[in-house]
């Protein structure tokens, strides 16, 4: 049982091992996940930064160009570096630790994103024991974006004892590509902002290109971001989580899936569902094709969610998807 479920989560926070400087809502409280919050301090910094024993203070001190309050909408401009203080503080036990990564919407809007907390050693890593606060490191890269406080970009899960890395069994996971259809999706590069605020709000056509190959095969261009669906229909039972691992980078040039957590009952139905893939090719243009392998999909068991498991009934945005956009687009 690496992976804590929703009411271990909650067991957590009752016990004050998560604590908030807001109340802690039920819907931040995901099958196998907790949604985290942005407070209303926020910077732009000069730099990003390796955690290495380093206090956040120190940072913000030598890195800050501006200190923005998140109490009302801001922009946060496409290619500029953040760093926000979230909510959410953490007094962990000595066998359990957290890892954090984007939620899904965060990765299909191309905002790169990671958990850093004082004294760490890497990104979105959070030790057994560890007390303190959290920040967020906060790169829109394709859009620049509105959002203010209470907003939520990052999801933690937790893990109990030292095992986290047993896992039940993997499958791995290839690119769908078909000739004549729309296959993908590319980020145009001159938009207006996207409010994260608004959903179903915004024309896709303003934002996105459409891919439609002439065959089962395209080109990436270097630098641009695409999203496509895994030719696999995945199931996520009620007693297990997943996480698609990308290949290692000698495997190519190019990053896939940034947000990689899959909770319990994620396409849990007789067909599955496609997960969304989120590509962005580095250093020079690449070819990929219908079933070229991108990502290896590892399972963990957890204690089985009765209740609440991931879809409808607690209004998850992406259970019924096929080639979705991110929820702000119509």
């Amino acid at each position: 049982m690496p992976y804590l479920n929703r009411k271990q989560i909650l067991d957590l926070v009752k016990k004050k091992q998560i604590y908030s400087d807001i109340s802690i809502i039920n819907s931040q409280i995901q099958p196998a996940s907790l949604d985290l919050t942005l407070s209303h301090r926020c910077y732009r910094i000069k730099a990003s930064f390796i955690p290495n024993n380093i206090k956040i203070s120190k940072v913000i001190k030598e890195l800050s160009l501006t200190k923005i309050d998140l109490n009302q909408n801001r922009l946060l401009e496409k290619n500029c570096i953040y760093l926000c203080e979230l909510n959410e503080r953490l007094k962990l036990p000595h066998d359990v630790m957290g890892k954090s990564n984007p939620k899904s919407t965060t990765g299909r809007l191309d905002i790169f994103t990671r958990v850093i907390t004082e004294n760490g050693k890497e990104y979105d890593y959070v030790n057994y024991n560890y007390n303190g606060k959290l920040y967020l490191e906060i790169i829109p890269q394709s859009f620049s974006i509105i959002l203010k406080k209470n907003t939520s970009l990052n999801q933690i899960r937790f893990f109990q004892g030292s095992n986290i890395e047993n896992k039940i069994k993997q499958i791995n996971i290839s690119v769908s590509i078909k000739k004549n259809q729309i296959t993908a999706y590319k980020a145009k590069k001159i938009t207006s902002a996207v409010d994260l605020n608004k959903i179903n709000f915004y024309k896709s056509d303003k934002y996105w290109d459409k891919i439609i190959p002439e065959d089962n095969y395209f080109i990436i261009e270097r630098d641009e971001f695409y999203i496509l669906r895994s030719k696999e229909a995945i199931i996520i039972k009620n007693n297990q989580a997943a996480e698609l691992e990308p290949f290692k980078d000698s495997f190519g040039n190019f990053r896939v899936h940034y947000a990689g957590f899959f909770d319990p009952g994620f396409g849990n139905n007789k067909s599955g569902t496609p997960a969304v893939l989120e590509l962005r090719a580095y250093d020079t243009p690449f070819i990929i094709r219908d079933g070229q392998l991108v990502g290896q999909l590892n399972y963990y068991i957890i204690d089985e969610i009765k209740k609440q498991s991931y879809g409808k009934n607690i209004k998850s945005n992406y259970f019924n998807q096929n080639l979705k956009l991110a929820k702000q687009f119509k």
